[in-house]
């Protein structure tokens, strides 16, 4: 999310080498703003718009990292918002940024004077598509691409360069817009009904907004561990720098809008920005941006380490377990693929001291800690664990390094079994729900569905009820309530749907209806679903244990202290316990970590007292000798 994280549309018929090279900002505004000084004007409103957004970014980023951020490259830097944000965020980094527009560089130079960042700010104007890597320093951190790739003539080259420049272990993160706008209310404040669906259905014609998925392509070019994160962007009329860049935005709208749109259309469209201009208007718009968070493989770690404690899993459990063996001077190595379960969440709950910190917020700060107390943290997936207690062995990314410890805790978490009912994945976390303590309070008073397995989830219902008078159960593949049930709903006051879901419709990440068998649709604000909770299991399966089977899905069963039916395997977290939030699941890994610490004390005690009683045995038998001798 850099400058020019403003939506503007994309026309590929467009000529010219400066076009097709240049960022979004510097494209559409050179045709909809003839005043360069009032285009920068509105990417610098846009940009921030998307500040909240960057910075959540910029945390994943951060927590896909193993060391600090030294330097960082911003390729299509724009006005520079993104490049000070990096500055900001990583203040110890020095930060190159890359644009074709010498004179949004120039600009770039004043905010950072403004933000006072400018001594570690460097400015390259240079076109992408050239061979910019002579430009900048080599072991680069982190290099940041917001809305500029697909406008490249040759984005595999492009990658291949960040690739080249990065550091093993480096980080690339690409953001994009996705999904369509979705203007509300429907009539743009100026009861002309359908005005905002047919300007978003004359946008899309134009090709707009243009999205691009680079999971493939950062692949192919060598990256690895690629993390991909919807986030929603909403911007309101009701703030005087809302209505300022949502007026700019209809004004640019317009002019693309002249030859798809009625005459009667285009005059209401320039009422509504004159409204929004005015103040008096109640438009919101709600879009969506995806991030990719790719890592440069760190060809540089060691083949074989040797730890005490192999801890397979980065997350709130692994990370706590780690440091409570490290405070107590024990050698651990956590192995961390970086696919947290709560990767889609805006923020933790229930967490005292953290309510509301983005899951990988909190997740770059225990790894911070947990590498102060000398946790070495291995970036990748561990594909394979044999042997058996004190001589366990962890292969990572197919056997490319392995870990050899004396015990081993699986912090792998669990996985969700969702409903197999087209949009529940693409909002999974955001606006499809699955636990009331964790996210209800966030869809209080709205209108609340929840979809039923393959019975009445009662509990579900009970729950969410508190939370909204508007609740309706849609009964899907479950068989029709018992009489008591009938009664129970009935009670509450909850409509209840029969026939099968077809589809959630989805924008981005919000859910806006839900469509069933016959052609019936339903508004909703969110959707509430009961999944399976499995635990990785295949780990603790290699090394000989069984995965528990219950009523909620797969798990490891494990005594109080994390230990399982294996000896010298621990679990922690969800993959003991489904229901654990992340506080419970941080309390597991200290006890855990607490326990095996224990236990490795133990087996050291007892290693101690037999090698004493070797020397005394060996001294005697040697008096013995002597004396026999004598």
């Amino acid at each position: 999310m850099t400058s020019h994280d403003a939506p503007h549309p994309v026309h590929h018929h467009e000529a010219g080498r400066h076009e097709a090279h240049h960022h979004e900002a510097g494209r559409h505004e050179a045709r909809h703003h003839h005043d360069p000084e009032s285009s920068a004007e509105y990417l610098d409103r846009g940009a921030r718009q998307a500040a909240a957004l960057t910075a959540r970014t910029l945390d994943r980023a951060a927590s896909a990292l193993a060391a600090p951020v030294c330097s960082a490259l911003d390729l299509g830097s724009g006005t520079g918002a993104g490049t000070v944000a990096l500055a900001r965020r990583f203040p110890e980094a020095q930060v190159h940024a890359l644009d074709l527009s010498t004179q949004l560089l120039d600009r770039l130079k004043d905010a950072a004077l403004v933000a006072g960042v400018a001594d570690r700010v460097h400015t390259h104007p240079v076109d992408l598509d050239d061979d910019w890597t002579t430009l900048v320093p080599g072991g680069v951190d982190l290099v940041w691409v917001s809305l500029s790739l697909h406008h490249v003539a040759d984005p595999a080259s492009v990658l291949q360069r960040a690739l080249s420049v990065l550091r093993p272990g480096g980080v690339l993160v690409i953001t994009e817009m996705s999904g369509s706008i979705q203007l509300t209310p429907d009539d743009l404040g100026t009861g002309r009904d359908g005005l905002a669906a047919r300007a978003a259905s004359g946008l899309a014609a134009e090709g707009y907004p243009t999205t691009a998925d680079w999971t493939v392509p950062l692949t192919d070019a060598g990256f690895v561990h690629t993390q991909r994160e919807l986030m929603d962007l909403t911007v309101a009329g009701d703030d005087a720098e809302g209505a300022a860049y949502l007026a700019a935005q209809l004004s640019a709208w317009h002019s693309i809008l002249a030859q798809s749109m009625s005459g009667d259309d285009l005059v209401a469209l320039k009422a509504a920005e004159s409204e929004i201009r005015a103040g008096s208007s109640p438009v919101t718009e709600n879009s969506a941006r995806v991030a990719w968070v790719a890592v440069r493989p760190d060809d540089t770690a060691p083949d074989a380490m040797e730890a005490d404690v192999a801890v397979v899993g980065g997350g709130a459990a692994g990370l706590a377990a780690a440091i409570a063996m490290a405070r107590s001077r024990r050698r651990v190595v956590v192995i961390d693929a970086g696919e947290p379960r709560n990767a889609p969440a805006d923020g933790i709950h229930n967490a005292l001291g953290n309510e509301g910190v983005p899951p990988r917020e909190l997740l770059a700060k225990g790894r911070a800690e947990a590498e102060s107390y000398g946790v070495l943290i291995v970036h990748g997936a561990a594909t394979r664990a044999h042997g058996t207690i004190d001589d366990f062995t962890v292969e990572v990314d197919g056997g490319s390094r392995r870990v050899h410890a004396r015990r081993v805790i699986l912090a792998t978490g669990l996985k969700d079994d969702l409903p197999d009912v087209p949009g529940v994945r693409e909002a999974w976390g955001r606006t499809v729900l699955h636990c009331p303590f964790c996210h209800g309070w966030e869809v209080r008073d709205q209108h609340i569905a929840i979809l039923a397995p393959d019975e009445v989830a009662l509990h579900q219902v009970m729950l969410f009820r508190q939370l909204s008078k508007t609740v309706t159960v849609f009964l899907h593949e479950a068989a029709d309530p018992t009489p008591e049930q009938w009664a129970q709903l009935d009670a509450l006051e909850v409509t209840v749907i029969r026939p099968r879901v077809e589809r959630l419709v989805v924008d981005g990440t919000r859910v806006r209806s839900i469509e069933v068998d016959g052609g019936g649709s339903y508004d909703v604000d969110a959707v509430a679903v009961v999944p399976r909770f499995n635990a990785r299991t295949e780990l603790y399966e290699a090394l000989g244990g069984e995965a528990t089977v219950t009523p909620f899905g797969r798990q490891i069963a494990v005594d109080a202290r994390g230990a399982t039916a294996v000896p010298g395997v621990f679990a922690a977290g969800n993959a003991g316990d489904p229901m654990a939030m992340v506080v419970g699941s941080a309390a597991s890994g200290v006890a855990t970590g607490a326990a095996v610490h224990a236990d490795l004390a133990f087996s050291d005690l007892d290693r101690a007292v037999r090698a004493r009683r070797a020397v005394h045995e060996r001294a005697v038998n040697e008096r013995r000798a002597a004396s026999a001798m004598a």
